[in-house]
């Protein structure tokens, strides 16, 4: 029997650094949905992890 694995979905995540505003694909893990509506996840870039947030159709790092 293989294990069940969820797909593995990319999304857009918005990056803003010294006024430059670059945008990456990246695989977003635990992904929680809050009470009022907004959802946190977390991603890893350059081999960091961070915390994302739904912010229309983009993720922004907090």
């Amino acid at each position: 029997m293989s294990i069940y694995k969820p797909p593995v979905v990319k999304r857009p995540i918005k990056l803003q650094n010294n006024g430059s505003t670059k945008i990456v694909y990246r695989t977003i893990k635990n992904i929680h949905r809050l009470k009022d509506s907004h959802e946190l996840g977390t991603a890893t870039i350059n081999s960091t992890s961070y915390m994302v947030r739904k912010e229309g159709i983009y993720w922004v790092v907090v």
